[in-house]
């Protein structure tokens, strides 16, 4: 089994024996990104960010969709599992945002990242952003003790996933790819 997604509004489940798709999900909105759970023991679900603001949990299982998570502004563009932890879910949204769920939860969220790690007055606009810019782009690290995420702000940032920590504050992405080229 195996799963895709695309801009024609679906979630698709693939039955690798048979090279067809073996169950579709069906979207009110342009599907950006989907995950499902490499750690996951407990559960079945796949985590499916669109061009609206909230986030969808396909259960396997049941081929529905179980809940939904809301509290982004504006479209969902990255979502990410943890590997630790069976019911962590980090999403990246175009509101600047990044957010880490307990799906859980009624609330759901347990944390918004914030660039300033709290040091900014909360009356400043980028208080409680990841990036000066859309996140396009989240992955936890193998052990899933840390989350990176990019921006269109052309930075990458490293987070402690447990305190939501900002560890890494200036690092340009351009300036990595051109150092990386050149060791190439």
């Amino acid at each position: 089994m195996f799963t895709s997604s695309s801009f024609d509004k679906t979630l698709k489940v693939w039955d690798t024996n048979t090279l067809q798709a073996a169950d579709v999900f069906n979207f009110e909105e342009t599907v950006y990104s989907h995950h499902m759970s490499p750690a996951a023991t407990k559960h079945c679900l796949v985590a499916v960010g669109t061009r609206g603001p909230k986030v969808q949990l396909c259960d396997l299982k049941s081929g529905s969709c179980s809940h939904i998570l809301q509290g982004h502004r504006q479209e969902i563009l990255a979502v990410s599992w943890s590997p630790r932890y069976d019911y962590i879910l980090a999403t990246a949204s175009a509101d600047s945002r990044v957010k880490l769920w307990d799906v859980r939860r009624a609330s759901g969220c347990l944390l918004t990242l914030d660039q300033h790690n709290g040091k900014k007055s909360q009356a400043v606009e980028s208080a409680n952003t990841a990036h000066n810019g859309k996140v396009n782009g989240l992955c936890f690290t193998s052990d899933g003790l840390h989350l990176l995420t990019v921006g269109t702000d052309n930075r990458m940032r490293l987070w402690n996933s447990s305190s939501g920590d900002n560890t890494l504050h200036h690092c340009h992405v351009c300036s990595l790819l051109r150092r990386a080229a050149r060791h190439a």
